[in-house]
């Protein structure tokens, strides 16, 4: 795959990079391919639907526009970054002010935010998926597929938590995988982009100093199954009186009637998201006991194996008890992301070194299509927020005012 045929297929029709990308995934072009679709799909992306969302898309879009149409001064606007003496988030803010110099044009900030979440989206996806053996099979697809559906690129419309959400594992997977402390920088600046992820900084660090005993680390994640249904105040409280004061100043997101707002708003979603979410969950917990228990010589037998399943299932032990509270649930999908990105390179190196067990090869050939329901409805997520502009090459969307996401031109016609 040449150069020119990189930057020609994304300005031509950029879905077709997309398949090139994949095609092509070996060649060291590939994974910038798929960034350069990620910069496309920010471009497109529909942050304020018809009849609205109330998503963070919507507020971005409108502060850009305000701040072009009301400037401050930066000494003005850069103080927005300190709270009552606490420090917020600078990453999504700075962005938005330096557009508002030049544009008001929300697409613009929109494409901004996919040039950063996709080079690190791109590269976490493709340190997998470069040590893929050559035939893909059926199980192994799946495993990649839900892995790189994990925190997609139209995640941009909540841009803080989950840009954060991918440069701490650019950071996190080639410590753990690679021992290469160089890259722990990355980990530490995700804190710029969001506040929180104090948290698995701080899980991170923690697991640095700790003995790696994968028995332990198995036993925790069973056992945190059991807590995670905690009072909800009194892990709250524990949690605030141990955290930081920046974080301690956010105490209205461990609030308990915020928490009762986000049951009852789970409890009004379609049936098939909180079964996709219970498959998952099993799909998790099944493969990676199996892994642990009757792939434990083959684990031993690499130390960097040993590494990324003992902190994945270390942060999500933690983030299991403390998912009662819904702010800090959303780090769920982080440590789903350590997890799947565990068990696929269990199961590449178990491939790879044609081992041969049989629970071990029934599991894996079975669990995975449990997936399909999950990549079914992660798929459907993303169609509330693309169009008909999907479809069309950069050039041709300049021209589209398009705010009419495909799901509804589904539901239309049936």
């Amino acid at each position: 795959m040449r150069r020119k045929e990189i930057y020609l297929s994304v300005l031509i029709y950029p879905l077709w990079s997309l398949y090139l990308s994949f095609k092509h995934y070996r060649q060291p072009q590939a994974k910038n391919l798929f960034w350069f679709f990620c910069v496309f799909m920010g471009m497109i992306h529909i942050f304020s639907p018809e009849g609205g969302s109330g998503a963070d898309g919507e507020s971005y879009a409108q502060r850009l526009i305000d701040l072009n149409q009301k400037p401050i001064s930066w000494e003005n606007f850069s103080s927005s970054f300190y709270e009552d003496g606490a420090f917020a988030d600078i990453y999504q803010p700075t962005i938005t002010y330096l557009l508002s110099i030049a544009t008001k044009n929300p697409h613009w900030l929109f494409l901004s935010f996919a040039v950063v979440f996709g080079f690190f989206y791109s590269r976490n996806s493709w340190f997998i998926l470069e040590k893929t053996p050559k035939k893909v099979g059926i199980p192994l697809f799946f495993l990649l597929f839900y892995y790189m559906l994990i925190c997609p690129i139209w995640e941009i419309n909540g841009v803080r938590m989950w840009t954060a959400f991918h440069v701490f594992a650019y950071g996190a997977l080639p410590y753990l995988y690679n021992s290469d402390k160089s890259k722990l920088i990355w980990c530490f600046a995700s804190l710029l982009i969001h506040f929180s992820y104090f948290l698995p900084l701080s899980i991170l660090l923690i697991y640095h100093f700790i003995p790696k005993s994968i028995t332990i680390f198995l036993s925790f994640y069973i056992f945190s199954f059991f807590v995670k249904e905690l009072n909800l105040e009194i892990t709250r409280d524990f949690f605030l009186s141990h955290a930081p004061s920046f974080l301690s100043s956010k105490a209205g997101y461990f609030n308990v009637d915020y928490a009762q707002s986000i049951i009852e708003e789970k409890s009004n979603a379609n049936f098939y998201l909180g079964g996709s979410l219970m498959l998952v969950r099993w799909a998790i917990s099944i493969l990676i006991f199996a892994s642990c228990v009757w792939g434990k010589a083959i684990i031993k037998t690499q130390k960097s194996l040993t590494n990324i399943i003992c902190f994945s299932l270390f942060i999500y032990s933690i983030c299991n008890i403390l998912s009662s509270i819904p702010s800090l649930g959303r780090f769920i999908g982080l440590s789903q992301f350590f997890a799947f990105a565990s068990i696929v390179l269990f199961y590449i190196h178990y491939i790879n070194n044609n081992y041969k067990h049989k629970i071990l090869s029934w599991t894996f050939n079975v669990v995975p299509l449990l997936l399909l329901l999950p990549i079914v409805v992660k798929l459907r997520m993303g169609t509330d927020y693309y169009g008909i502009s999907l479809f069309l090459n950069p050039f041709m969307a300049l021209f589209v005012e398009d705010n009419q996401p495909i799901i509804q031109f589904v539901k239309s016609a049936f």
